[in-house]
């Protein structure tokens, strides 16, 4: 039974993959806008990455000597 509700929904919902007049798709973006994004995730993944070894290669005082 849940085999055949399956099969009637692919069936029914077949015809939606119509074009409907519009590109294939958006438009394509601004290359100069792309490049930005780009850049300024790069950006971010840097300084994550300066973070991230800034914080593991940190020394660690020594423990106080004991009075």
């Amino acid at each position: 039974m849940a085999l055949m509700a399956a099969v009637l929904t692919l069936v029914v919902a077949a015809p939606a993959w119509a074009d409907h007049g519009g590109g294939p798709g958006s438009s394509a973006p601004n290359p100069i806008v792309t490049a930005l994004v780009w850049a300024g995730a790069t950006l971010l993944a840097g300084i994550a990455l300066i973070a991230l070894v800034t914080l593991w290669s940190r020394r660690r005082s020594p423990p106080p000597p004991d009075a």
